[in-house]
Parts: structure tokens; sequence; C-alpha cells
């Protein structure tokens, strides 16, 4: 980047801008920079990153770039759930293959909280350490755009990783030299179940000879404080730019990688043919190179919602309850292309919005007097990559009670509607559809045609767990791809310590060591040298355990229960 269009340092770490990844032709840093407080970073020749000092779609003007020529979605991600308690004793899964399948020669990416680059489970009997690179997205060295292949935050690679290491093992402080750490622990928790070495026999991983790229994700401030939420929150930003530079950094190292993307978000069409979702099917589409999902947390969560109007003028309400916690919200409401619908917006006490008809990017703004309640509705009709008509609703300052949404047929073909608020931790106490759907509950990034998917299950009753997402029920295949066991999982912790987790986040990490197993033997042993992720899911559902009594596939198990000996086993 030039010097005169680069952004200030600490741009993406304040709270006052609001951050959005674009697609772009020409010179977009010369047309942005021309506007006083705008900025846009460059990723690569397609993608770059617009940070702006107002949030875009609330009705305040803002200046149109020709350079643009698409804007991703404002989203919201959270890590998918992980309850850590004091371990004293649990074992969860430990398998002993004959094929000698440790994940050697192998790259697992870690996209989360950071990682513990001192605890002894990623670290080689030698002393030598497994983690080839971190991206630190929170730290700001300063560093140009394109330098070391990031855009922002820091980067370590294996040489300064081992000299902090030895610095520690000497008495020094290593984070003078590499000052990254897992504040939160549920990278370290993720990357120990996946390839712990095993000093500690019990902590083994699913393959401990594997190798980690790590990207700490960065948070987004502007909208944690925005939407007044408690949890550890990530935008389009973070993602976006992590999976770019995975892709990259796997192509230029030309050794397989499987990305483990312990992330949710149920803002989204939830049909894989999103933004996001499309560019994860791009990147999962060349040999050696697989992403891994979690189905998500919120099965049970009251957090979605459908329905059918079967024709014009007919009317249904979505009835949202609103818990005296929160304090601001986001309402997605999906119709099915080619039918448009029309929207009104009745308040706890009655006040009604009218009718706000569906027009082509439309921005509609209310202020409801007696629950001193703030709406910006933006439409979008249709919605850019979909194809489908989307009413994002946010509403500010809202009060407690039933909030209702109806919906009028103005053109109606099959009449079909979704509609999502963000998933628990973001939507609190008790916030949730009246009238919820748990069909349709997977995380909207786990959607993608070629990601592979876990659900959760208990695996020491062989029940799923109410809290697992659930795919579609008339559009579920390549969607989960199989359960994997979800409870009681024994892992390492920041500072040499233990917990035990639980959630989706157990399950995928699960079904990523599974992947860097047939990585191994396809590309490095050469069993299957142009192995893919699609591939990697024919197996994987091959080699699935069914319950009797179940059709399979199903929205809910995928294709079964995931057994790693039955899927080499059915190789021969």
């Amino acid at each position: 980047m030039k010097e005169g269009f680069r952004a200030p340092i600490n741009i993406f770490s304040d709270v006052n801008y609001y951050h959005y990844i674009v697609q772009y032709e020409g010179n977009i840093e010369e047309e942005v920079s021309k506007q006083p407080g705008y900025y846009a970073t460059i990723i690569d020749n397609q993608y770059a990153i617009l940070s702006t000092p107002v949030e875009l779609d609330t009705g305040t003007a803002v200046p149109v770039f020709s350079t643009v020529i698409y804007r991703a979605f404002p989203d919201i991600f959270t890590l998918e759930e992980v309850s850590p308690i004091e371990a004293s004793q649990a074992n969860f899964l430990q398998l002993e293959l004959p094929l000698r399948l440790t994940g050697r020669g192998v790259n697992v990416a870690i996209m989360d909280s950071g990682i513990d680059y001192l605890n002894d489970e990623f670290i080689r009997e030698n002393g030598q350490t497994r983690i080839e690179y971190i991206w630190d997205q929170t730290i700001n060295s300063g560093q140009q755009t394109g330098e070391n292949g990031v855009p922002f935050g820091s980067v370590y690679n294996r040489s300064t990783i081992q000299q902090a290491i030895d610095a520690f093992k000497a008495g020094q402080s290593p984070y003078d030299i590499v000052p990254t750490k897992d504040e939160i622990g549920h990278g370290t928790n993720m990357a120990g179940i996946i390839g712990a070495v095993g000093k500690n026999p019990n902590l083994k991983g699913m393959v401990p000879d594997c190798d980690f790229v790590v990207v700490k994700l960065l948070e987004n401030i502007a909208y944690k404080g925005r939407y007044n939420i408690q949890i550890p929150i990530y935008s389009m930003l973070s993602v976006f730019s992590a999976l770019e530079f995975l892709n990259r950094y796997s192509l230029e190292n030309n050794k397989p990688m499987v990305i483990y993307m312990p992330l949710e978000s149920n803002l989204g069409s939830h049909k894989g043919n999103g933004f996001l979702e499309q560019y994860m099917d791009l990147i999962s589409q060349s040999s050696g190179i697989a992403i891994v999902n979690g189905s998500g947390n919120q099965g049970a969560s009251g957090t979605h919602t459908s329905g059918t109007i079967s024709q014009v003028n007919e009317s249904r309400t979505i009835q949202l309850y609103i818990s005296p916690e929160q304090k601001n919200i986001i309402v997605d409401i999906w119709v099915e292309s080619p039918n448009i619908m029309t929207l009104n917006i009745i308040s706890p006490s009655g006040e009604s919005t009218g009718t706000i008809n569906a027009e082509i990017t439309a921005i509609e703004t209310y202020s409801f007097v007696f629950e001193t309640t703030s709406m910006v509705v933006n439409y979008y009709v249709p919605e850019e990559y979909t194809g489908d008509q989307l009413m994002r609703v946010r509403l500010l300052n809202i009060t407690e009670g039933i909030w209702r949404f109806t919906l009028t047929g103005q053109s109606i073909l099959n009449g079909r509607f979704n509609a999502w608020i963000p998933q628990e931790g973001v939507s609190i106490g008790g916030t949730r559809f009246i009238a919820s759907d748990p069909y349709g509950t997977i995380s909207n990034s786990a959607c993608s045609e070629y990601t592979i998917t876990a659900a959760a299950y208990n695996q020491l009753n062989n029940n799923v767990l109410d809290y697992s997402g659930i795919a579609f029920l008339e559009d579920y295949i390549n969607r989960i791809d199989v359960a994997a066991g979800g409870i009681n999982a024994l892992t390492v912790a920041p500072n040499n310590q233990t917990a035990i987790v639980n959630g989706t986040s157990v399950s995928a990490a699960i079904l990523a060591g599974a992947c860097a197993m047939l990585f191994q033997w396809g590309i490095v042993e050469g069993n299957d040298p142009n192995i893919y992720s699609q591939t990697i899911k024919t197996y994987i559902q091959r080699g699935a355990v069914q319950r009797s009594g179940d059709l399979y596939p199903n929205p809910v198990w995928g294709y079964g229960i995931l057994n790693v000996l039955k899927m080499f086993q059915n190789m021969r």
C-alpha cells in the first residue's frame, strides 16, 4: 500500500471504526483515500477491507465508491460453545490405528483465540515447536500491508517461536519475543484435542505429529459495544482474512492443510450460497486443503423459525420474545426467491410501523414512541449472492416483551420464509422465537457444500445432543457429514493446565483429526495424491456407523457416527 493511502496502525482495534470485506476493481486505495476518514486495505487483487467511521446501512449518508463491486454483509461469529470445568480424571477418545496415521506431514490450521505456544503438548521431545506460524490479528506491529502475507496484525514464524520457547526455558521472558497469548483458552483446548503430543498420556490428541498454523482472530469491538455483547465475537473481517491467508499459505508451502474453523453464525441464508460460503467452497476445491466446521450449538436455542404463505395477501406473524437483559438485536428474515413479501412490525404495546414494502436496497427507519426503541430495516430484493429477499431488522434499546413481525405475500410461488436471530450468547436471557424450528439451526458457516461438518452426540449413550445444530429438513445432503463425540473431552489448557470441554467444537476437532489422517494417508504416503475435500467427505461417510432404526443420511446425524477405524477398513 502506498504511504499516502495507508490506514492508521490502530484502526482495526478502534471502537469508532467499522470494517467491511469488499470485492473491488481498479484503484480502490486511491478512490477511498479521497474521502476523509475512509480507508481501504488490500487483501489481494480481488478483495480489500473498507474501513468506515460510520456503520453502513443505517440510513446515514455515506460515499459511493465505484471501485467496490460487492460488499459482504456484516456478520457476528462466536466460538462454538465450550464449557471448561476443573479437570481431574477423564478419558475421551484415544485411537491406536495399525496404519500409524499420526498427522505426520500435515498442517492443521486453527482459526480461534490463539494458542499457548509454550505448552509442552505442542513441543516435540527434542524441544522443537510444532507451530509453523502464528498470525495474531490483535497485535499491531506496524507491518506494511502484504508484508508476510497479512493485511494487519503481526506474524511469528517457527524460528521466532522457537527463540521465544528457548528464552522461556532459560528463565527469560518469551513474550518479549513472541507476545501472543491465548487469554480465552479455546484455541489451546481445541489444538490439544486435535494434536496434543501426549507427554501426558491422557491428553494425547488425534494426530500428535501434525504441525500447526494458528490465526488468533481479532474481536469485533465496534459491534460488541454497539450491541452490548458480553462474549467474544468476530466479524467477516477476521474470518475472511484468516481463510484467505491460510489458503495462500497452504499453496505456497505445498503441504496438505486441514483448516479447523470452530465458529458459528446465525446470520445468513443457511443455504451455503452466501459470500463467505462460496469463498470457502472455492478454496476447498483445491487438492490438499479442507475446511472443518461443527454444526453449531443452536439446535435447542429457539433462534430460528420458519413458515409458508400460500397466496398473495395472506399474512403470517412471527412472534419474538425479548428478554429484559436483551438491549439490542438483529433479526434476519429470508424469503425464498422468487417470492416477495412485505413486513409490518408491531411492538409489545401495539404500536405498528405500518406496511414496509419490498424495494431494492431500501432502508427504512422508525422510532417506537412507547418503547423508546429505534429501528433500521434494510431491504435486499434480491440479495446479490443468494437471489433471495432479505429483510435485516436492527432494533436498538429494545423493550422486553413479545414483538410481532407480520409478513404478507406480495408475489408468491412456494411462499417459504425463514427467520433467525443471533446465536445464544449474543441473544441472551431467554430471547427466542415463540414458535421456533430446530430444522435450519446448523451454523451458517457450516452450510457450504465443500465444508466437512460434524454434529455432536453423547458418546456415552449414542444420543444426539439437543444443542447440536440441525440442517433443513428439505435440504440436508452435504450439510452435516457425521456426528462425533461432543462431551467431557479432557484436553490441554493454557499454562500447562487441563480442562474438560463440551460442544460441537469438540466434535469438529475430532473430525479435523480424522481429516488430517486422511491427508497423511492420501498425499504424504502417496495412496491418493489428489485427495481433496469431497473425497474426504466420501471416505468419512462410507465409514460412518449407523444406528438401527434411523434413516440415513438425515438432517441430524448426516451419514451416522464417525468411526475412523471403519473408515480405513472400508478402503481395502
